[in-house]
């Protein structure tokens, strides 16, 4: 296998095996880092969720609304930070951004250790903890994204993304589960070692990329005269303006109540530990895996944006049964099939925005990707907080997503353009 090669017109890197090109993205060597590093940085991301609300919920014994709070303060950087960042992506080498990105969050997950010490610290502690931890998470979101189709062309790319959706699988079949048996095993201050060990890991696999350098030199634009070339790019492109529109559908409402409000669900109304929301997490990632493993598979899918739309209505509907349901095993048997519908949207959703968005705006345009997908779930999950404190959390679940079927299903009967996009 021949070395990475950097090509000048478009800033990008691929890999060649003699004349014929890789039949799987992890035969390409840059992607292959990159890919490990996702493993371990999704599965920091992904215990982070779990491991704030448990420390709020079980450890300081607070309410779903701190619960929310601490979720909403981890999210909130995104706000701020995904659109910046992803005009960085463009502009600064990607490795260099990547690799100081994840040595700040390893100082975070390690300063936060120290300061729990053998408790659960402190409510102040969890709430600083978790705003570094998104500022640091935020700054690196965008360029991992950019980077696939950077490395990727051709077929690849769909391999690629279903194994980024892999990825973000294992994260949640092994996150929140590895994080309880640390914290269980050490304190809670164990977890957060653990997922410093993890980064410190990720962290090491990212030497051996090779960068495709900056997608663009010289841009004389302000940094909001580039964020704003960006949302121009996407509100002018119906079928993709219609991708964020559902992609917000799911930042808003789906992700929170899977990541968050279910977690409190399992404690205030069907009476368990809150860190009993680690098995249903790992069945979820299970079903991602299951629709992930057939798309990788499967190489083209035709219809690409109604399958996943599909998808979607199958998952809130599954959503809506779970605030329904009286009895733990009735959740962790519906959070398979809800993970199943969500790995059509993870890879349909994003793969269909990145090969329709040119290389030269693909920063700025995962960075907005990022901000809708991530920047949005802390509000749903704020809102939805004190939503289940003032009629239920059962309910607060299926009246959401009663919702967010609504929004999608009009959409699937009235939006021509998103079918034509693929």
């Amino acid at each position: 296998m021949t070395e990475p090669v950097q090509s000048s017109a478009q800033g990008t890197v691929h890999d060649s095996v003699g004349a014929t090109e890789p039949k799987n993205a992890l035969a390409v060597p840059s992607f292959r880092a990159l890919w490990f590093n996702s493993v371990t940085f999704y599965l920091v991301a992904n215990a982070l969720r779990f491991v704030y609300g448990w420390v709020v919920l079980d450890g300081l014994n607070k309410s779903e609304e701190w619960q929310g709070a601490a979720i909403f303060v981890l999210g909130l950087p995104t706000l701020f930070l995904m659109l910046p960042a992803g005009v960085w992506a463009d502009r600064i080498d990607p490795k260099r951004m990547l690799v100081g990105s994840q040595i700040a969050l390893l100082v975070v997950m390690a300063g936060t250790a120290i300061g729990m010490g053998d408790g659960a610290g402190s409510l102040g502690l969890i709430l600083v903890s978790a705003l570094f931890a998104g500022v640091v998470t935020a700054i690196g979101s965008p360029v991992r994204s950019s980077l696939i189709p950077a490395l990727l062309k051709g077929d690849l790319l769909y391999s690629g993304i279903a194994l980024n959706a892999i990825a973000l699988t294992l994260s949640l079949v092994l996150g929140a589960v590895s994080a309880r048996a640390f914290g269980d095993w050490f304190g809670f201050d164990g977890a957060f070692w653990w997922l410093a060990a993890l980064t410190a890991v990720g962290t090491l696999a990212l030497t051996r990329l090779v960068s495709p350098g900056p997608a663009t030199t010289g841009s004389k634009a302000t940094l909001t005269e580039a964020v704003g070339e960006g949302m121009r790019f996407v509100w002018g492109e119906r079928g993709i303006r219609s991708l964020f529109l559902l992609l917000a559908v799911s930042g808003l409402v789906m992700s929170p109540i899977m990541f968050v409000t279910l977690q409190a669900y399992i404690k205030e109304e069907l009476g368990r530990s809150a860190g009993d929301a680690a098995p249903m997490l790992a069945l979820m990632g299970i079903g991602i895996a299951g629709s992930s493993v057939f798309i990788m598979r499967k190489g083209s899918v035709e219809q690409k944006s109604v399958k996943f739309m599909r998808a979607m209505l199958g998952g809130t509907t599954a959503m809506f049964l779970m605030g329904r349901t009286t009895a733990y095993w009735q959740v962790l048997a519906l959070a398979v099939l809800l993970g199943a519908c969500g790995g059509f949207f993870i890879n349909m959703n994003q793969g269909l925005i990145q090969s329709n968005t040119p290389p030269e705006m693909m920063g700025r345009v995962m960075g907005l990707y990022a901000m809708v997908s991530v920047g949005l779930t802390p509000f749903g999950a704020l809102g939805l907080g004190f939503l289940g404190a003032a009629i239920g959390v059962g309910r607060a679940i299926s009246l959401a997503s009663v919702i967010a079927f609504s929004v999608v299903m009009l959409v699937y009967l009235r939006d021509k353009e998103i079918r034509l996009i693929s």
